[in-house]
């Protein structure tokens, strides 16, 4: 009995996770350019911290944590997740608008939390 709730619960998260992807996503041409980009979070910073792109490119951004849990929350395209100790997070969406977006640590990391934040200009 504890394995099949355990088999639901995953099979409802793995659901949940798809629908987000595909929210994120939303509108994408199926010949959108692709842009990956490597982001590092460390206390207080992102590197980089700030990073541009073309507007109407698929973004596969993936994000390391070097040392504690961060957060990264990108609000204008309804991003925010965690990313675990030393570990890494994929995070995709499409860039549809051109714009300056800020985004930010979601977690609170320490005393210098509230610093650590960039932006991601769309042109």
């Amino acid at each position: 009995m504890k394995y099949k709730i355990l088999l639901l619960c995953f099979f409802i998260l793995s659901g949940c996770a798809a629908v987000q992807k595909d929210t994120f996503l939303k509108g994408m041409p199926p010949d959108a350019p692709v842009q990956n980009i490597h982001m590092t979070a460390k206390r207080f910073e992102f590197s980089p911290a700030e990073f541009r792109i073309k507007h109407g490119t698929h973004v596969i951004l993936e994000i390391e944590s070097l040392d504690v849990t961060h957060g990264f929350k990108l609000a204008r395209h309804e991003i925010n997740v965690t990313i675990p100790e030393k570990e890494k997070v994929t995070v995709e969406f499409y860039a549809r608008k051109p714009g300056t977006y800020p985004f930010k640590c979601s977690h609170f990391c320490g005393a210098g939390h509230f610093e650590m934040n960039g932006k991601l200009i769309v042109e």
